[in-house]
């Protein structure tokens, strides 16, 4: 229910009727999508022949450095919600159905405990809509917990301000062209001088007059300092960081946890139905083809471990519900067996099914529990994701997503006219022309494409190869360490809330409080070293080294003289670290195009087939 337009997952932007029963009809689910996404999450990519082989130490470095977006973070702490409901539902209903008892799904602990889980609320403003039957208590709860999404958007707008300057230059200016084309490398290098000279004006020059209008009786030493607290985004970051914690703490006491209503219990089992339709999809999918089970048993491998596995190394969870689908014909058997085996994997002693009624205490067995809910989470993040859906929907935006979308809106504004500047400048063009359709011809923009180069390397020389990879490498580390040191830094943090709250406290990780957690402890490290350190180095103006008043002549090499004083370019700017290094990397990208020239093209071919033995262990999917 969570991580959907409406609170039923219909993907449209209307609130769907509570008594919607599901129908794959009209599920947008992509299998097609599904299967590249567990293909992905096993580490495999395709050749483009028909085999899969093991991603490269390279490709998996660099989708570690870049990790998540925030975007991709709420989506997944909503769904992940969602599934969360659904496995207490598959629990309670297996449990009831055992006893011979009907389940009282509206009162039941564990599916009100799961709902009501911060996750799950944030997403789902709709809730506080009075036709869901929730209390006034569970309304404000509701109400608090989108305020507190609503600070964490300045959280991620102080985390990362360079970010969103080049994201907004990308809308206005190569919406269509991907981060890795020359293009858009020449678009970064336009920008960076740019937002590196605003930062170093607004804090050595434009903000210093103002401090001093609005400070002049206050003494030196506290205009300093109020000047670098102020020039500190981090600091601006960890603050809002503390407020959407303490709006989430606020929700989750406010809230009574009240029986849920039918409307409610009607929505959950919607979901319920449309996980398990999704989840059958993708074991019929696999059946009998050994080299899929393969790759999904690898996919979940890295969230399962040993314990619950088979000698063969296959998760016992995909094994039972695989045999499940052997055994049987008929679509509506199937699902009742998985339905059944999920049931007993998240509630029975032995997660083989060995030990049929002998049901897990709720209490001393928490840890196990917990854990094999985690196992259904692994499966169903299979089915269920960012990577599969498209659902850019009001509930997950930001401050930063409504900034993104006024520079849009703007765009089109602006490219209404014939005779703008954008136009005649070419930096943008009108949204109904292709992005391709200035070159002459469709394989010339093939050969010389950027994202071609790096995914296809065998269609080009040793020189093509060496220099598209080293520029790649060069804008990865730009992009995704110096402009996201903030992030880099919140990442183990967050794990680490995360894994304290399971392992201790024996509670589902809530991804949107310990992210938050996270974000206030790396932005309130990364403003004291703003204050302490940096501002210090860049411009004598910080506290560390002698104290406000000990002055440095160490600037960053570039000084730009504006007549009567020299505006610096420091080094607490990101816009001056990345220009250091984006620099080299449109040059080699450029050289790159160049060497193609060069050397030529083998043409849009796919790889040639691995060898049996080989080192890379090529499987096939069909």
């Amino acid at each position: 229910m969570a991580g959907s337009p409406p609170l039923v997952l219909t993907h449209t932007h209307a609130v769907a009727p509570v008594e919607l029963k599901y129908s794959p009809a009209t599920d947008n689910f992509s299998l097609p999508n599904c299967r590249a996404h567990t293909i992905r999450k096993a580490n495999y990519k395709s050749l483009g022949n028909g085999q899969l082989v093991r991603t490269g130490w390279q490709s998996r470095l660099r989708a570690w450095v870049e990790g998540n977006n925030a975007d991709q973070r709420y989506h997944r702490a909503a769904y992940e919600s969602s599934q969360r409901v659904s496995a207490a539902l598959f629990s309670e209903h297996y449990k009831c159905a055992f006893e011979g008892k009907p389940a009282n799904v509206s009162n039941s602990p564990l599916v009100k405990a799961r709902f009501y889980r911060q996750d799950n609320l944030r997403f789902n403003p709709q809730l506080r809509d009075p036709r869901f039957g929730l209390s006034k208590q569970d309304q404000r709860a509701v109400k608090l917990s989108r305020w507190a999404h609503y600070a964490n958007g300045v959280t991620e707008l102080g985390a990362a301000p360079t970010g969103l300057l080049l994201k907004v230059s990308k809308i206005l200016f190569t919406p269509k062209r991907d981060d890795k084309s020359f293009t858009s490398q020449l678009r970064v290098l336009a920008v960076l001088p740019v937002v590196a000279g605003i930062v170093a004006l607004f804090s050595r020059g434009v903000f210093t007059e103002g401090m001093h209008r609005a400070f002049n009786n206050v003494k030196q030493a506290l205009q300093t300092d109020m000047r670098a607290l102020a020039c500190s985004f981090s600091a601006i970051s960890a603050v809002s960081a503390l407020v959407s914690l303490a709006l989430g703490a606020s929700s989750c006491m406010v809230g009574s946890k009240s029986k849920l209503s039918s409307a409610i219990t009607n929505l959950i089992q919607f979901n319920k139905d449309k996980h398990l339709h999704r989840i059958y999809l993708l074991l019929n999918d696999v059946n009998n083809k050994p080299g899929a089970v393969a790759v999904l048993s690898r996919a979940l491998r890295q969230k399962i471990g040993q314990n619950h596995r088979t000698a063969e190394g296959t998760p016992i969870l995909l094994d039972r519900l695989l045999n499940d689908v052997h055994g049987r014909q008929n679509e509506v058997q199937i699902k009742q067996a998985i339905e059944k085996t999920i049931g007993s994997y998240l509630t029975e002693f032995s997660p083989s099914g060995s030990t049929q009624g002998r049901f897990l205490d709720p209490k001393s067995d928490k840890a196990e529990l917990l854990a094999r809910e985690n196992h259904f989470l692994a499966l169903t993040n299979l089915i269920e994701h960012s990577a599969i859906h498209a659902d850019p929907h009001d509930n997950f935006k930001d401050m930063r997503h409504h900034i993104e979308s006024g520079a849009e809106s703007f765009r089109k504004l602006v490219l209404k006219g014939t005779g703008n500047l954008l136009n005649v400048l070419a930096c943008a063009r009108k949204d109904t022309q292709d992005s391709g359709s200035v070159l002459k011809h469709p394989a010339t923009g093939l050969r010389y494409s950027a994202e071609n180069m790096l995914n296809n390397a065998h269609q080009y020389g040793p020189l093509t190869r060496g220099l598209a990879r080293f520029s790649e490498g060069l804008r990865v580390f730009n992009h995704g360490v110096l402009l996201s040191l903030n992030y880099q830094l919140t990442r183990p943090i967050a794990k680490l809330a995360g894994y304290i709250t399971e392992a201790a406290l024996k509670r589902p990780n809530s991804r949107v409080t310990s992210f938050s957690i996270g974000r206030a402890i790396a932005s309130s490290i990364w403003a004291a070293v703003d204050a302490f350190l940096i501002l210090s180095l860049a411009a004598g103006n910080g506290v560390a080294f002698g104290g406000p008043e000990a002055g440095t002549k160490l600037k960053f090499p570039l000084n730009i003289p504006l007549g009567s004083f020299s505006l610096g370019i420091s080094i607490i700017s990101t816009a001056a670290q990345m220009l250091v290094v984006a620099i080299p990397a449109a040059i080699l990208m450029g050289a790159a195009k160049g060497a193609c020239y060069i050397e030529g093209w083998n043409g849009n071919v796919a790889r040639p087939l691995e060898l049996a033995g080989s080192k890379r262990k090529a499987v096939q999917w069909a």
